[in-house]
């Protein structure tokens, strides 16, 4: 997926974790604005594409539920130079704490 900004400038390294501070964990000075603004464009839209892939009525991931769950998300980006030199997101994998709930029935 590729965006009207540089990921290259935002995701140094080609796997990126983020975690509910949406910060790239091996960048923790990154304070801009806007990069902030990109980084949740990015969630936001592979989210979006993620939802659409697995024909869901709706995304599961965003930006608002990263910041609001103890999860952590890696995303891959491309590093090829056929991508104009902006970079594109082609992967990303979230992991985290879920509460699971199981249902006994009585089988007698």
């Amino acid at each position: 997926m590729e965006f009207d900004f540089d990921v290259h400038t935002i995701f140094l390294e080609p796997i990126t974790k983020l975690d509910n501070s949406l910060i790239p964990s091996r960048r923790p000075l990154i304070s801009s604005s806007q990069a902030q603004k990109q980084i949740m464009m990015v969630i936001d839209e592979i989210g979006k594409a993620s939802a659409k892939a697995q024909r869901l009525p709706a995304p599961i991931t965003s930006s608002s539920r990263m910041q609001a769950n103890a999860h952590h998300l890696y995303i891959l980006k491309d590093c090829t130079p056929k991508t104009a030199g902006r970079g594109a997101v082609i992967g990303f994998l979230k992991v985290g704490y879920k509460k699971l709930f199981v249902l006994v029935r009585n089988t007698n």
